[in-house]
C-alpha cells in the first residue's frame, strides 16, 4: 500500500512540475481567464490525491486491524482448550440450526449418559434417528498442529509437523474412541460416531493425501466417521430422508388400519342386513300363509258381519278413550 502512495505523490509531483512550466508559460503569453482555469484544476487535482491519500490510510489500518484480530483468534484458539472447543460447537450448531426444526426436537446438546463401564458421557450433540435410535457428535479442534505444518515452508521441518500433526490427530481419535459413547445405556445409538472437524481443508487434507491414510484406517476400527461441515450435511440430509420414510410408513400403517376397521365394519353391516333380509323373508312367508288362509276361509269373516248385523256394537273404550266403530274388510266378504 505504501507503494502506491509513494508512486502517487512521484506522479503528483511530475504533474505539478508541469503545471508550473505551463503557468510560467501562461504568465508570459496568456490572458488572466486561462491562469484562473489551469490553477484552478491544480488545485482540484491536488485535493483529490489528498483525498486518495487519506482513504489509503485508512484501509492500510482497517486491513492491518483486520490482520490483528485474525491473528489473535488464531493464537487464543491454539492454546485455550476450551474456547477450542466451544467454536467447534458453534460451527457445528450453526449447521443444524439451519438444517432442523430446532433444539431438542430434532436435535439435543451435550446430552449426559452412562457407558458401559459406568462412566458420565457427555458427547457434543444427538441427533434424533426413528424408532428411538441416535446419532452422537463430537467436535474436534486440532488448528495449533495444522497451523504449525501449513506455515512452514521448508521441506524437512515441514514434513515433521506434518508428522506432528497427524499423531495428534490419531491421539484425538484414540480419546474419543476411549470414551465408548457408542455403549451409552439411555439411548440406542448407531454403531459409529461422527468426529467433527470444522476446519474444511483438514478434511480435505486427511482423504487426499495419502500420508494421512493411518488416521482414517485408525477411526474406522475405532467405528468413528470424520466429518467436515460438507459431510455432516450429507449425514443430515440423510437423517430427513430416513425421518421422510418413516413418517410416509406410519401414514402407510395408519392407511392399511382405517381401511381395515372400515371393512371390517362394512362386513358386519352386510351381514345384519342379510340376516334381516332373510328375518323379512320368513315373516312374509309366514305373513302370505296366514292371510290364505282367512282370505280363504270367508265363512269366519262373514259370520263375524251376521253378527255385525244383529246389532252388536262394536264401539267400546279402552284406557278411557272411544274407539273408531271398526268395519270388516270387503275383500274377506265376497
Amino acid at each position: 500500500m505504501e507503494n502506491y502512495i509513494i508512486i502517487a505523490i512521484s506522479a503528483l509531483f511530475s504533474f505539478l512540475l508541469g503545471m508550473f512550466f505551463i503557468f510560467v508559460v501562461l504568465k508570459i503569453s496568456s490572458s488572466n481567464s486561462n491562469k484562473k482555469y489551469f490553477i484552478k484544476e491544480i488545485d482540484d487535482f491536488k485535493n483529490s490525491l489528498e483525498e486518495f491519500k487519506k482513504q489509503t490510510q485508512i484501509n492500510s489500518f482497517e486491513t492491518k486491524n483486520a490482520i490483528a484480530v485474525a491473528s489473535k483468534l488464531t493464537s487464543i484458539l491454539t492454546t485455550n482448550q476450551n474456547l477450542k472447543g466451544q467454536f467447534g460447537q458453534d460451527c457445528l450448531e450453526y449447521v443444524l440450526k439451519a438444517c432442523f426444526n430446532g433444539e431438542n426436537i430434532d436435535y439435543i446438546k451435550q446430552p449426559t449418559f452412562s457407558n458401559a463401564a459406568g462412566d458420565k458421557i457427555r458427547p457434543d450433540y444427538l441427533v434424533c434417528l426413528p424408532n428411538n435410535k441416535a446419532i452422537l457428535i463430537d467436535c474436534k479442534l486440532n488448528l495449533e498442529k495444522y497451523m504449525e505444518f501449513k506455515d512452514n515452508f521448508e521441506t524437512e521441518l515441514k514434513n515433521l509437523k506434518k508428522a506432528e500433526f497427524i499423531k495428534d490427530l490419531n491421539n484425538t481419535v484414540n480419546n474419543l474412541a476411549n470414551k465408548r459413547y457408542e455403549t451409552a445405556l439411555e439411548i440406542e445409538t448407531v454403531d459409529f460416531i461422527l468426529m467433527y472437524i470444522p476446519i474444511e481443508p483438514v478434511i480435505t487434507l486427511i482423504y487426499t493425501d495419502s500420508d494421512f491414510l493411518s488416521v482414517v484406517k485408525n477411526a474406522t476400527e475405532k467405528n468413528i466417521v470424520l466429518v467436515g461441515n460438507s459431510s455432516v450435511l450429507t449425514v443430515i440430509r440423510l437423517v430427513k430422508l430416513l425421518w421422510a420414510k418413516e413418517i410416509q410408513d406410519k401414514n402407510i400403517e395408519n392407511i392399511v388400519e382405517t381401511a381395515s376397521r372400515l371393512y371390517e365394519s362394512i362386513a358386519r353391516h352386510s351381514n345384519e342386513l342379510f340376516e334381516m333380509k332373510e328375518n323379512l323373508n320368513n315373516l312374509a312367508v309366514k305373513f302370505n300363509k296366514e292371510y290364505e288362509k282367512m282370505a280363504v276361509n270367508s265363512n269366519f269373516f262373514k259370520t263375524a258381519q251376521k253378527l255385525h248385523s244383529y246389532g252388536i256394537d262394536l264401539k267400546t273404550k279402552k284406557y278411557g278413550k272411544k274407539l273408531s266403530e271398526i268395519e270388516i274388510n270387503s275383500e274377506f266378504l265376497s
